[in-house]
């Protein structure tokens, strides 16, 4: 008889214990998937050997009487507490042990797959199955205007959704959203993930395929151009795309970059440059008290926007007869078949197929004629007979020699320097008040050869320091604009003491502005527009009675969603915010009409024509500083409704020069 080596036995026994260790440790490293299907074949067999043993044994009379029982004692220890005899009870012991075995690593790993999902679903890396969703790539503090007011344009769609991409824990964003929005009385979803916005693996999570537009802001480091180009390249020159083109808007920080951008993303990219936004903005504000309120109606999902709509019945007629059809709407101008626009065009110009015209209303679906087409417009005599007085004026733009003034620098400073010169004649003089060393090299060796119009002065002080601002001698200006100082990578987070000890900054100044003022026997004579971050500082700034305040983010996140639900508007701005084409302008109430009777406001619209103008609104000076009156300012009145228009009223016109 051949003997076995002892010492090879327990190397075979060894390898066999590893093998197996090896094998139940892939298993249960596998999951869920692989453990539960494991524990039910172990279950089977187990069931069959044992049913096999109390058959055999004489303890059930039919096979399926013994794989019962089995089952039975499998699942619950009490099914063997009436068993008799000993060989019945070690049976059902046995039987017992290994059923608890299998349930407790079953309730262990469901526990565990239950935790491993909802990990998982933590770090926000599932795929997102949505479609005609707005897609939002990045995070800033702009993100809560944009969603507030995608949230606000969604009203009256069905089930719609805001799908987020951002390097940041989806839990901690929703969280932060929660906060910031209030989502109880609202039927978007907000969905988000974590990923980058310029991996392509991580951008096909969201479904952009089926999105309606996508949104990309600007990160803040210290390239966040760079980072915008390559999101563009990865949407793009996604492999997964389909032949349909893409809306996408994209914020970019520095003009110089925007032709690169537009390389990457030609025709399927518009472009916001942010700072250039804002600076028109300011420029014309600070020529115009309650232009800056205006916009930001016409930007805002809240009030009356700006619409693109075809209608049949229009072809053929001029656009001055279609003026008067629309009673709680207000046609602003026409977008040709070849998509170009004309706001303020001829009243002469004839509306052919494929026209549509571009219109100011509450809502897309309250554009609707409410009058007959076939009815004649109002004549200007029937004006006169309305006791409807119409004083002649003079062109809206005439450019004069103007002094100006901005206290403070930041990366617009420049750009609102240079819109101005649009607006000034040559021998006009501006005014900077800085003590930064990076302003005194960009206006030295800059701004001084771009300015045509222009001569710049620089004075050397803080917009803080009462001394330096009573140097000044205010009353020479004519505007007076305040500029929250520079804070760097535009680390404008609401929650960021950077932009905190920018807008108290500007606080102080105002403060100091107000008692200047107060404190001269002189009426003032000049506008005060003040740039800020936080839209919640504006409501402690309207102590200080500014003409104009800018919340610049919360401005620009309205631009943006605005061109997010329509491409076509980026034309509309372009031509309301340069000093090419028609502009928004304030005109005094008796330069279209008798003071303190009632005049409808078809009948202000009609004396607008006569002008050369085209009324949109008006302003009652009245409510100039109560917000809940919205300063006072009233877009697309009803055309039927009757004003009475008192001293220091204006009417809000579109005009050319």
């Amino acid at each position: 008889m051949k003997l076995i080596n002892p010492i090879l036995s327990r190397h075979h026994v060894a390898h066999i214990r590893a093998w197996l260790k090896y094998k139940s440790d892939n298993i249960f490293a596998a999951g869920p998937l692989v453990i539960i299907p494991t524990l039910a074949l172990v279950s089977v067999c187990l069931i069959l050997l044992f049913s096999s043993l109390y058959l055999w044994s004489g303890e059930a009379n039919t096979y399926s009487q013994s794989l019962w029982e089995t089952f039975m004692r499998t699942l619950d220890p009490g099914s063997a507490a009436e068993d008799t005899g000993g060989f019945r009870r070690f049976i059902s012991a046995a039987v017992t042990m290994c059923g608890i075995f299998i349930i407790s690593t079953l309730i262990g790993a469901l526990t565990t797959g239950m935790e491993g999902k909802l990990a998982e679903l933590r770090k926000g890396r599932t795929q997102v199955i949505e479609t005609n969703h707005t897609i939002i790539l990045g995070w800033s503090a702009k993100i809560f205007d944009i969603i507030n007011e995608l949230i606000i344009a969604n009203e009256n769609q069905s089930n719609p959704s805001i799908v987020i991409l951002a390097l940041k824990d989806r839990i901690e964003m929703q969280e932060i959203i929660s906060q910031k929005i209030d989502r109880k009385h609202h039927n978007t979803r907000i969905i988000c993930r974590n990923g980058d916005p310029m991996c392509i693996h991580d951008l096909n999570i969201l479904s952009p395929n089926q999105a309606r537009s996508i949104i990309i802001l600007a990160p803040m480091n210290d390239n966040p151009d760079v980072s915008v180009i390559k999101t563009i390249l990865a949407i793009t020159n996604n492999p997964q795309r389909t032949k349909c083109k893409f809306h996408i808007v994209a914020e970019i920080r520095k003009r110089s970059n925007i032709e690169v951008a537009r390389i990457a993303g030609a025709d399927e990219v518009v472009f916001v440059h942010a700072d250039e936004i804002i600076a028109r903005i300011i420029a014309q504000s600070g020529r115009q008290s309650g232009l800056s309120i205006i916009l930001s109606m016409l930007l805002s999902f809240n009030y009356s926007e700006i619409y693109f709509k075809f209608e049949p019945l229009l072809v053929g007629k001029t656009f001055r007869e279609i003026l008067f059809l629309y009673r709680t709407s207000t046609i602003i101008g026409i977008m040709f078949a070849d998509e170009t626009i004309k706001i303020c065009p001829s009243l002469d110009t004839i509306i052919q197929e494929n026209d549509q015209i571009i219109v100011i209303a509450e809502d897309d679906d309250a554009i609707l004629i409410q009058r007959s087409p076939s009815l004649p417009h109002p004549s200007i005599s029937a004006l006169v007979e309305q006791d409807v007085f119409i004083e002649p004026s003079d062109s809206i733009k005439q450019t004069t020699i103007e002094k100006n003034i901005i206290l403070g620098w930041n990366s617009k400073a420049s750009l609102i320097a240079k819109q101005l010169d649009n607006y000034v004649s040559a021998g006009s003089e501006l005014h900077i008040l800085t003590n930064l060393d990076k302003a005194t090299k960009i206006i030295s060796e800059q701004l001084v050869n771009e300015l045509q119009q222009q001569k710049i002065y620089l004075h050397s002080g803080e917009t803080t320091s009462r001394t330096d601002l009573e140097k000044l001698n205010l009353y020479n200006y004519h505007d007076v604009i305040l500029l929250a100082n520079d804070i760097s990578n535009e680390r404008n987070q609401l929650d960021m003491p950077s932009s905190e000890a920018a807008d108290a900054e500007c606080l102080i100044c105002l403060l100091h502005l107000r008692n200047i003022i107060d404190k001269n026997p002189r009426q003032k004579t000049f506008s005060i527009v003040t740039e800020m971050f936080d839209v919640r500082n504006r409501e402690l700034a309207e102590i200080t009675r500014a003409d104009d305040f800018i919340v610049s983010p919360n401005i620009l996140s309205k631009y943006i969603a605005q061109i997010s639900e329509n491409k076509n508007l980026t034309k509309v701005f372009d031509v309301l915010l340069t000093a090419e084409g028609a502009e928004i302008y304030l005109r005094p109430a008796c330069s279209f009409t008798k003071l303190g009777i009632p005049v409808s406001f078809s009948r202000i619209l009609q004396a607008s024509i006569k002008q050369q103008t085209l009324a949109i609104g008006y302003r009652q000076t009245k409510y100039a500083q109560d917000p809940n009156k919205f300063y006072g300012i009233v877009l697309n009145p009803d055309k039927d409704m009757s004003i009475i228009f008192r001293q220091e009223d204006k009417i809000i016109v579109l005009a050319e020069e």
